[in-house]
């Protein structure tokens, strides 16, 4: 009898190391326990099913060398909300190469979903580079935002401006996709080919610092923690730490 409950006692301490262990794991990832568990399969079906287009790596480059306009889009560069990631799997993107991927079963599109999420790397502004506070950054964004952006990406940032309707590929959604800052400059300042998205190389680079912040606090997705890219390319208007 005593054997037994020491027997009991034991695998219980070892069920506890290990849910200790995959929570450590999935917190040095930014990734919740589900996501991480789901991570191989999801992994084996982003491989399958997204590779030809986005690359193994989700960074947009193809070992096929694939081109597309507008490009693939690099899901490193992005955080990308549960949500986002689903409807456009499940309806795909008008105008663009991404089709819509009806026919996956719940679990598979559970588990790509998952694995998507934790593709994205962001970065951050450093001090030398910023030009202000955090508040003034958005302030003077919201300002730029309204003169230029919002006819298309809509006041909320969710793709639904009064002209969205005329574009394939709509504008972009900014409350389920949160570009880095690296990634967002590169936008404004060069446009996307392929799009309705133009370059604005006149806009000065306090206004593309401003503009990209607020850009940014428009996401609404969940505040998963991911890890800072180190090898994104500079650009004039950001800097990483």
């Amino acid at each position: 009898m005593q054997q037994r409950r020491w027997r009991a006692l034991l695998q219980t301490m070892l069920l506890a190391v290990l849910c200790g262990g995959l929570c450590h794991a999935a917190a040095q990832t930014g990734t919740a326990p589900e996501a991480f568990d789901k991570q191989p399969e999801g992994k084996r079906l982003f491989v399958e099913y997204c590779a030809a287009c986005h690359g193994e790596r989700g960074d947009g480059k193809p070992a096929s060398g694939l081109k597309l306009k507008p490009p693939a889009l690099d899901l490193t560069r992005f955080t990308l909300s549960d949500e986002f990631i689903r409807r456009v799997l499940q309806e795909g993107v008008l105008g663009t190469g991404m089709a819509a991927w009806k026919s996956l079963p719940p679990d598979e599109l559970n588990a790509v979903t998952a694995y998507t999420a934790t593709l994205g790397r962001d970065d951050r502004l450093s001090a030398q580079e910023r030009v202000a506070s955090d508040r003034v950054l958005r302030e003077a964004g919201h300002r730029v935002y309204s003169v230029h952006c919002a006819r298309c990406h809509g006041d909320g940032g969710k793709g639904d401006g009064p002209d969205a309707a005329l574009f394939k590929p709509p504008p972009a959604d900014f409350t389920g996709m949160r570009p880095s800052f690296a990634a967002a400059a590169s936008a404004i300042v060069e446009g996307v080919p392929g799009s309705a998205m133009p370059a604005w190389p006149r806009l000065t680079r306090a206004e593309t610092q401003a503009v990209t912040f607020y850009i940014r606090s428009l996401y609404r997705g969940s505040s998963r923690s991911l890890p800072i890219h180190s090898s994104l390319s500079r650009h004039p208007a950001v800097a990483q730490q």
